[in-house]
Parts: structure tokens; C-alpha cells; sequence
């Protein structure tokens, strides 16, 4: 009955590790507490038009130095997020699963922030990592 009773318990936590592995975790996820993002384009844009505000798209990739600095000191600003989560949609897109939208902005080199209108259209653009005292500086000006 023992042997029963632990071979289920193996098979439960089997199925829960096989689940777990194969769960696809590209929710809308926080790239740092505190600063809401997405990663749906399309949406952003639509809310950006609804909510009179701007688009911030940050473009990133997975083992990027840079792109793990900035989340850590720029975006992690608690200045920086409020004026983000106020005034602006803010996107982060992988470059290697958005590489249609990485090649229509031209992105070269990771991170990239591009700042859109309500309507699209870019207004201005940061390409690599920028501390947290410039990008306020950059979004005072903007």
C-alpha cells in the first residue's frame, strides 16, 4: 500500500514539473515592480489613442547586459515610474520574437527605446543604456 501511495506522489509531482516546464510565462509580465507594461503592440497603441497618452517601446533581448542595467537602475527609478505609468504605454518587446517590428523600427543594438504619439508616429529615440538621471532629463524634454 506504501509503495502505491508514493508512486502516485512521484506521478503527481512528476506531472507538476512536466506542467510547469512547458507553461508559457510571455504574460504581461513586470520587467521591474512598480512600472506597468505590456508586450502587446497593437493594444498599446489603441490604449495609448483612448488615454491621450504617448508609447514607450523597449526593445530588449534575453542575456543582454545592457538591457538587464537598465532595468535595474533606469526603469527601476521610482521617478522614472512615475512619469512612465502617468504619461506613457510602456511596451517591452523581445527583438528575437518581435523581428518584424524590430525591423521595421530599425533596431540595430539592444536596449532601444523608441518614444511614439498617440499616433504612432516616432518622436524620439534612445538607442542602448542610458542612466536614470538622463532618460528624466530625456523625458522632461520630450
Amino acid at each position: 500500500m506504501t509503495k502505491k501511495i508514493i508512486i502516485i506522489i512521484l506521478l503527481i509531482l512528476a506531472g507538476t514539473f512536466i506542467l510547469y516546464a512547458l507553461s508559457d510565462n510571455t504574460s504581461d509580465e513586470q520587467i521591474t515592480d512598480g512600472l506597468n507594461t505590456t508586450t502587446n503592440f497593437k493594444q498599446a497603441l489603441n490604449d495609448a489613442k483612448t488615454q491621450n497618452k504617448k508609447v514607450l517601446l523597449i526593445f530588449d533581448q534575453d542575456n543582454c547586459y545592457y538591457c538587464d542595467l537598465l532595468k535595474e537602475d533606469t526603469l527601476s527609478d521610482l521617478e522614472v515610474q512615475k512619469i512612465l505609468n502617468k504619461y506613457y504605454i510602456v511596451v517591452v518587446l523581445d527583438v528575437n520574437k518581435e523581428s518584424k517590428l524590430a525591423a521595421e523600427y530599425k533596431i540595430y543594438i539592444t536596449p532601444n527605446l523608441i518614444f511614439l504619439d498617440k499616433n504612432n508616429k516616432e518622436i524620439h529615440r534612445i538607442n542602448g543604456y542610458v542612466p536614470a538621471n538622463e532618460f528624466l532629463d530625456t523625458l522632461k524634454e520630450i
